[in-house]
């Protein structure tokens, strides 16, 4: 389970995927609305941000135990990249779209970070899967 390489990539994606919760997508003054009242855009300011992230974090550390089943693992990894994506997305959208003065912060960087590590333990799981087919070919 924790011996193979996708495994710690689907670790590492969940740990940093839960470090969003402490970092802001960017800080900033002045706009109007509620977005930067209390000068930092993180995701207590959107349900939407809230709960994407935490489907991320959950799937993530959920997907670490479907190795016995590869390919249910290859899509569940799938829908955590679309998930991060669209929480990126839509906290992209929130920032481009205020007028508010904003500056920037790491926080809206590592959801790329967690879509490099999916990547990397999807290429790992779909390695074993094709491993597996082939050594089964072998038997037949």
């Amino acid at each position: 389970m924790i011996q193979r390489i996708q495994s710690i990539y689907l670790l590492l994606a969940s740990i940093v995927s839960s470090t969003l919760f402490f970092f802001p997508f960017a800080t900033g003054t002045g706009g109007s609305g509620e977005l930067f009242a209390d000068g930092n855009l993180d995701l207590n300011d959107n349900v939407a941000l809230l709960i994407l992230t935490i489907m991320t974090v959950v799937f993530s550390l959920s997907c670490i135990f479907l190795f016995k089943n590869r390919v249910l693992q290859m899509n569940v990894s799938k829908l955590i990249m679309l998930l991060i994506l669209g929480l990126a997305g839509i906290a992209s959208y929130f920032l481009f779209t205020s007028d508010a003065d904003y500056t920037l912060h790491v926080g809206l960087f590592l959801p790329f970070l967690v879509v490099i590590l999916l990547i990397m333990a999807y290429r790992g799981i779909k390695a074993d899967e094709s491993l597996v087919r082939s050594s089964d070919r072998i038997r037949d």
